[in-house]
């Protein structure tokens, strides 16, 4: 019986891990949770797109990132093209208490995204002290075109719904 115990014992003990340390970050889109992300090991980050449309143009981008619980200092986020050519950098003050987060108007990046057309735009943190050689979080896309049907499209649609359903109908007569 003792064995037992000691066997459960020490099975559940090893079965949970705490992973320690860490780099968490989360990006709002007008204080809707967009994204968030847990960076243990930077080589193996899961980066995710970031899908903005004009409708966002009046939109606050806000990112709080933490290194193993503690908020950067010398603070900054930069967009960069493919190229790894800075396009626009924004700088933020040390954040004191809870006033961690990094703000960016949506307006601005939409105007990046204007001047560099068909252009994938990646968004880096840096920190002078944790992150000085940065870490992208994110890659912003640009819907490049309307995906709603105009109303041609759709009689086009509906005029061959109704073909196939009467193709339907004439071969289940057929049988």
């Amino acid at each position: 019986m003792k064995t037992i115990v000691a066997t459960v014992l020490v099975l559940t003990t090893f079965s949970f891990t705490a992973i320690a340390g860490g780099d968490t970050y989360e990006i709002y889109l007008n204080n809707k949770l967009v994204f968030k992300q847990r960076v243990i090991n930077p080589s193996a980050v899961d980066l995710n797109s970031l899908q903005l449309t004009k409708a966002n143009s009046n939109d606050e981008l806000v990112i709080y990132y933490s290194h193993c619980g503690v908020t950067g200092t010398g603070r900054s986020i930069e967009i960069k093209d493919e190229k790894n050519q800075v396009l626009k950098e924004w700088k933020y003050k040390d954040a004191s208490g809870s006033n961690a987060s990094m703000t960016i108007p949506v307006k601005e990046i939409l105007e990046l995204q204007k001047d560099n057309p068909k252009t994938i735009l990646n968004l880096y943190y840096f920190s002078s002290k944790y992150l000085p050689k940065g870490r992208m979080i994110a890659s912003i896309k640009m819907q490049e075109k309307n995906t709603t049907m105009n109303e041609k499209e759709k009689r086009n649609k509906n005029v061959l719904i109704v073909a196939n359903i009467s193709a339907i109908n004439l071969l289940l007569w057929r049988i």
